[in-house]
């Protein structure tokens, strides 16, 4: 079977099955989830904001704690800290006295957010290397969840450098970038498999446009949570995100897309 039969068909097949997702009639208010996601996350950071969400669906995190030992402060919200003290078994208002500070900034800027109680030239306070790595990792804080992909920084330093950047201090990346440039690399082989994934992300295909739009939202519930997800989702008439192995294939070949156009400029 060539690689057109394994990975495109197979990205093509897993868009088409998105659209058992949308409800009959379309999706709703579908003009107005853009202007809200628009002013969530600005359209100048596209494709950086849904190709991270992609690379970040695909990445397998190891869990070998250099983001718990070399991130300097790590921000918690409300939201945050109601699931972890849960997930401890401890009240709320001790869990905020005995593992968060007052946040680095002030004002209205970021709200009732905290910080956990990491010092400088420490590991977060969760981190334990017998595990490895986070002692929380089902609950961790969602800045934890988006990172490395969905970080401010990262978008900031993809939108400046007009690429997608890579992470030399990330195994896991390291991996998936392997992985995407020995298809692309498979690609370049075979002439006809690279000008359909290209023509492929280039068209106007409802499945191609369902797919992109649903990775945005995917971007969306990961950067700012479950439930900024859920009520996005809820506005289109969709009954729930899509699941994160459903973008898997179709995201793998967007990202191949996207490397591949790259290295066409």
């Amino acid at each position: 079977m060539d690689l057109r039969m394994e990975e495109i068909d197979r990205g093509i097949i897993a868009m088409q099955a998105l659209s058992k997702l949308v409800p009959e009639g379309g999706l709703k208010n579908i003009e107005k989830a853009r202007e809200e996601m628009d002013e969530l996350i600005s359209p100048e950071f596209e494709p950086y904001f849904s190709a991270n969400a992609a690379l970040h669906l695909l990445a397998v995190c190891e869990r070998c704690g250099r983001c718990c030992l070399e991130e300097k402060g790590i921000a918690v919200s409300i939201d945050d800290c109601r699931r972890i003290a849960r997930h401890l078994g401890l009240a709320l208002k001790k869990f905020m006295m005995d593992y968060t500070r007052p946040h680095d900034l002030l004002g209205d800027l970021v709200g009732s957010a905290r910080m956990l109680g990491k010092k400088v030239g420490e590991p977060c306070p969760f981190f334990d290397s017998s595990l490895p790595g986070c002692r929380i990792h089902s609950v961790k804080p969602q800045v934890c969840t988006a990172a490395l992909y969905l970080s401010k920084m990262n978008l900031l330093t993809c939108e400046e450098q007009q690429e997608i950047v890579t992470f030399p201090i990330c195994s896991a990346d390291e991996k998936l970038r392997a992985r995407i440039a020995d298809f692309a690399l498979r690609l370049d082989e075979d002439a006809e498999a690279k000008s359909e994934l290209v023509r492929l992300f280039a068209s106007a295909r409802p499945e191609v446009e369902l797919f992109l739009f649903l990775l945005r939202l995917k971007g969306m519930e990961i950067y700012f949570g479950p439930e900024k997800g859920a009520l996005l989702a809820r506005r289109l008439g969709l009954k729930r995100t899509p699941e994160d192995g459903e973008m898997k294939g179709a995201g793998f070949l967007y990202g191949v897309y996207l490397v591949s156009m790259h290295e066409a400029d």
